[in-house]
């Protein structure tokens, strides 16, 4: 995958330039130091795409020989609540072997939000690949209305919450030293509901597995409006997104426009 990704780095300009701009933006690096974490981010990215036919090759029996969960009590613990399980992610690591994975380890259905693939038949193969171990694919546009009956039945949600939101169905929150718009259904629907919020992301091991850290449920503001419980939420995720990023920084899907909007000060 190596020859792969530096074969794209080279090829793809657009993409490149764009995730070059996101780094130094995001991180402060330098020209050079860009080029370098996006090469490598580059071949990360390959890997991971070229490893999502071969997760129908795991199984109850074999997953740990692709993953490695951790932090499952934490979830456990909110599911027997009964209130259904808000997971925040993001596209890090292999997000796609992270999610294919939780039916073997995890008692409840995992609904994961995800807006179509195009072309119409690529979505619908990609569609039955990722529910093939049990998950439940909810399209973006039926967030709302999906996601409040998977909780009814006592179920997960993941949402990936790290791409660019509009005007309308976004809220400016910190992070990285400004402010983007960022996806506010996660935390209007964990305000609304009750519904526990947990991080869950993964990251690649020397042994090429992907290890699933599970965390405790994220604290939901006491004070406040529901319109400012939400931007606060919402900056609470975003503050546990960058610190994932900086950790694993050629990890994440930095070929994304997330910057796109960004904001040194917040919009009045």
């Amino acid at each position: 995958m190596r020859i792969v990704g530096a074969a794209w780095y080279a090829l793809d300009a657009e993409h490149r330039k764009t995730a070059e701009a996101n780094i130094r933006l995001a991180l402060g690096l330098n020209e050079a130091e860009a080029r370098r974490l996006t090469r490598e981010n580059f071949r990360h990215l390959a890997r991971v795409f070229s490893q999502f036919p071969r997760m129908a090759r795991m199984t109850r029996e074999n997953f740990r020989r692709f993953v490695e969960p951790r932090g499952e009590e934490h979830l456990l613990k909110s599911l027997e609540r009964g209130r259904g399980v808000l997971i925040l992610t993001g596209h890090f690591g292999n997000w796609e072997w992270m999610a294919y994975s939780a039916p073997f380890f995890l008692p409840a259905r995992l609904n994961i939000v995800a807006r179509p693939v195009r072309p119409p038949i690529l979505n619908r193969w990609v569609t039955r690949l990722r529910e093939r171990s049990g998950n439940r694919v909810i399209a973006k546009q039926y967030a709302l209305l999906h996601t409040l009956k998977a909780l009814k039945r006592n179920e997960m949600v993941g949402f990936l919450l790290d791409q660019n939101a509009g005007k309308k169905t976004g809220v400016w929150a910190p992070f990285f030293g400004g402010y983007v718009l960022t996806h506010k259904t996660l935390a209007h629907i964990a305000l609304r509901t009750g519904a526990p919020v947990h991080p869950v992301f993964n990251h690649r091991l020397p042994d090429g597995r992907y290890r699933i850290d599970m965390g405790p449920q994220i604290p939901a503001p006491s004070h406040g409006t529901l319109e400012e419980k939400t931007a606060a939420m919402t900056a609470a995720f975003n503050r546990i997104m960058e610190e994932q990023i900086r950790r694993f920084p050629d990890q994440w899907y930095w070929v994304h426009r997330r910057f796109r909007r960004f904001r040194p000060q917040p919009p009045a």
